[in-house]
């Protein structure tokens, strides 16, 4: 149990540093302030409509996942300092946050465990030293909690505060987490708080805080809408001829190789402050995954020193093949079934990887090969250290397909009936089966780097599936075609302006 005296000090040096400590996250090398990303956007909706009391009691408390490296730190600066980052144009929009009529605090709970000081023990002080109390505050407070879950009782405490202020809307707490199961699944928080994932960079993304170039107004949504809700492959490809001029104006202000830069590199905001990005990407990118084995992967699962040791050859397995095979992983890293899909389960739920079930799977006893990708095509390459075997390089697309899917599709799936993303494990199958709701069924194959192959799989696949209603055939190059009644190949281009 820390004593008041040693709250207090860390108080006094912590407030005192504040600012140095953000001005890294919120301020460039020339002192320009540092882009925001999407997500900046919605949380600066949640604030004006905190500090304009009309925020609902279950938004009182928003946990914010993500893998090491997206941008969490960086998003908590931002919002402390939240007008800096208002552009001219829209004020307007948040005459609440610019008068900051509210008080602030921000926190790294990575420090504070540091001192051996609990949030509730902080907090008592705080409250002491402010004199108010959270379950009669009278004046809004917004708290913002960074690496919250390097406090062993931290759900305990949020579930407190949101039990404690029921009376009133005068708090909201943001809090940030590495261990996206830990945050998301904390039981005493199922009910008491709104949950969001940040995920890596998307193309779009990456171009307006790299150079500012941004796409056509909605035509990343019109476009995640199209390919989902057409009816038939011509409707499709109307759809994505209509689209046509503006993505080819959007690609038009690219330098040549701008897509290759971005699957090499591009995933990580912290790749925005590199100039020689080839000799440093991949060794930040691989030490982002380092924390999270010997960091959070460690706080999920109890596992063995020998097990732990052969995680990173793992995923590097997982990197340099085009299918897992979970058997032939076991025999090649000597360990048995358990310890491996135990691994494989905790860097699903920690963000990392993304498992891809096989078509059918639920309903036989048969043990398939698993499609596993990564959450972004950079991890893969920097796991391999920018060397792609030719059988490999399609996967990275296959990568980014797998965070349109969970960053766009998942969300839009709802109006359908849901969504669900498998593969076809079949010899010749197709890359990917979404089907939504219980009936439609879209089949996807990435022809990066195949002779004149997708047509075929795709068909495959719509036999072993029992029909589809269309397929999409993605290619790196060549131009939009409707090459059948059922297939339509989309350029790479397309998908990249999601």
């Amino acid at each position: 149990m820390a004593t008041r005296e040693k709250i207090e000090n860390f108080y006094r040096l912590w407030s005192s540093e504040l600012d140095k400590f953000l001005s890294g996250c919120i301020y460039d090398e020339e002192n320009k302030l540092n882009p925001t990303r999407y997500i900046f956007s919605y949380y600066l909706t949640v604030l004006e409509r905190f500090v304009a009391g009309r925020l609902e009691e279950i938004e009182k408390i928003h946990l914010l996942s993500g893998i090491r490296g997206v941008g969490k730190t960086t998003l908590l600066a931002q919002l402390y300092y939240a007008p800096r980052f208002i552009p001219s144009h829209r004020k307007l929009n948040y005459n609440n946050v610019i008068a900051q009529d509210y008080e602030k605090i921000y926190l790294d709970v990575s420090r504070l465990s540091d001192e051996g000081i609990s949030l509730n023990e902080f907090f008592n002080y705080y409250q002491e030293r402010s004199e108010i109390r959270f379950v009669d505050l009278s004046k809004k407070l917004l708290i913002l909690l960074d690496e919250v879950h390097y406090d062993e009782k931290w759900g305990l405490f949020l579930k407190n505060v949101f039990d404690a202020t029921k009376g009133h809307r005068n708090i909201l707490i943001i809090a940030t987490g590495s261990s996206a199961l830990r945050i998301k699944l904390n039981p005493d928080l199922s009910r008491r708080s709104v949950s969001e994932e940040l995920y890596p960079l998307k193309f779009n993304e990456y171009a307006i805080l790299k150079d500012n170039i941004y796409p056509e107004q909605r035509l990343s949504d019109n476009l995640a809408e199209g390919i989902l809700g057409s009816k038939t492959a011509k409707e499709l490809f109307k759809f994505c001829k209509n689209r046509q001029r503006e993505v080819s104006k959007y690609f038009s202000k690219f330098p040549p190789n701008a897509e290759e830069e971005y699957l090499y590199f591009g995933g990580f905001p912290f790749v925005l402050r590199l100039k020689n990005k080839k000799s440093i990407v991949f060794e930040l990118v691989t030490g982002a995954i380092d924390k999270f084995i010997t960091r959070d992967l460690l706080e999920i699962r109890s596992l063995s020193s020998g097990t732990i040791s052969k995680i990173k050859d793992l995923l590097y397995l997982i990197a340099s093949s085009d299918s897992t095979d979970i058997d032939k992983l076991c025999n090649t890293l000597k360990l048995d079934y358990r310890p491996v899909r135990a691994v494989l389960d905790t860097l699903v739920q920690g963000g990392i990887l993304v498992e891809v079930k096989s078509y059918g799977q639920k309903f036989v006893r048969v043990r398939k090969p698993i499609k596993f990708l990564f959450v972004s095509p950079s991890l893969r390459v920097s796991i391999l250290n920018g060397i792609l075997p030719p059988e490999v390089k399609g996967k990275i697309l296959e990568d980014y397909l797998t965070l349109i899917f969970k960053k766009d599709f998942n969300k839009k799936g709802g109006q359908y009936g849901g969504l669900e993303v498998m593969h076809d494990s079949s010899r010749g199958g197709a890359d990917f089966v979404l089907r939504l709701g219980q009936k439609k069924k879209i089949i996807i194959e990435v022809g990066y780097g195949k002779q004149g192959g997708g047509i075929k799989q795709i068909e495959n696949t719509g036999r072993i599936t029992g029909g589809y209603d269309y397929g999409i055939l993605i290619s790196n190059e060549g131009d939009l075609e409707l090459t059948s009644d059922k297939i339509i190949k989309m350029p790479l281009k397309f998908w990249l302006s999601i």
